[in-house]
């Protein structure tokens, strides 16, 4: 292999990796902190710049810098937002007259940025697959799609409405604002997950329900791994920061091993239980509380409370559903 085929496959690995991802992240987060210190009209300018600049940071160089100085970044980030000076500034938007003249120019092409992403991060997915690439490697690839699709959506969405790249970091900006320190709660409670695993928390739970529940109740023993998946999830905001903590300490011990049931059935449907929690908790940021940002709502529990009975219903069928399919299967 020539010199130049290396290099190229070298840069071609780097590219396919999330360290990519998570540096592209941290360049866009730099571009919105340099934003908001050039926005004299923005009442917490520096705030709100220097959060955003320590978080783009971590993204940036998170895989060399000392655990410590992370952690005191995280600790600094969360005391500019607890000192309430993460907020929006006044954006100049469009007026909704100007907003309906676009819908009508625009119509269903405006959905077309948005197509592009799951569109790359499949292609890119089934490129590996065709490929033969390891299945680690494919999920590790479709990871990069999305941030790559987003990237191209970037772009056809400014082919398509005629903006330019400041315009779309502006308007970037703005959202982003919108959602404010929620942006770093995935992070965060991802985090919790690993640390709540590592404790023991689980082993814990399933101690407290062996105390609880009759040896041998089936029925009782889905309830509460149904029960304790939904409430780690509420507390958590993220079913799959969740599922490690129930699996390793109720499921697979109280559950598969003693009754001899397929872990694959159970693993989706406790999953899929644990999401029905995130319906019901603000700490699921990015589905309960950005919507209300974006939508100015006037209840910012509006959604949780729409969703709360279907939430509880889903959750309810699970429960019946994986004691049915252990009693039939």
């Amino acid at each position: 292999m020539t010199e130049f085929a290396v290099s190229l496959s070298t840069l071609f690995n780097r590219i396919l990796s999330l360290e990519f991802v998570y540096v592209l992240t941290g360049l866009l987060l730099w571009i919105f902190a340099l934003l908001s210190f050039r926005d004299r009209s923005h009442t917490s300018r520096i705030g709100n710049g220097v959060f955003w600049l320590m978080l783009g940071t971590i993204f940036v160089f998170g895989g060399v810098l000392p655990h410590w100085v992370t952690g005191l970044l995280v600790l600094m980030m969360v005391a500019i937002d607890g000192a309430g000076r993460v907020k929006r500034g006044g954006y100049e938007g469009a007026s909704k007259a100007e907003q309906l003249l676009h819908s009508r120019r625009l119509g269903h092409r405006i959905f077309l940025p948005v197509l592009m992403i799951p569109l790359v991060t499949f292609a890119l997915a089934g490129a590996f697959r065709i490929a033969g690439v390891d299945a680690g490697r494919i999920n590790q690839a479709a990871l990069v799609g999305m941030a790559l699709g987003g990237v191209v959506a970037m772009v056809v969405g400014m082919k398509l409405t005629g903006g330019s790249a400041g315009m779309m970091m502006e308007e970037g900006r703005r959202l982003n604002d919108a959602m404010g320190a929620v942006n770093i709660l995935p992070q965060l409670l991802a985090s919790l997950g690993v640390i709540f695993t590592a404790a023991g928390v689980g082993d814990l739970i399933a101690s407290g329900i062996r105390g609880v529940v009759p040896e041998g109740s089936l029925f009782l023993l889905v309830l509460a791994n149904c029960l304790g998946m939904a409430l780690f999830t509420i507390v958590m905001g993220n079913s799959f920061a969740a599922f490690p903590v129930i699996a390793t300490g109720v499921l697979v011990p109280l559950i598969v091993k003693p009754f001899g049931v397929n872990p694959a059935m159970a693993a989706i449907i406790t999953l899929t239980a644990g999401s029905s929690g995130t319906l019901m908790t603000p700490m699921a940021a990015n589905f309960n509380v950005v919507p209300t940002a974006l939508l100015n709502m006037r209840d910012q529990y509006g959604v949780i409370k729409f969703q709360l009975p279907f939430a509880l219903t889903i959750w309810t069928l699970h429960v019946l559903l994986m004691w049915t399919m252990i009693k039939l299967f």
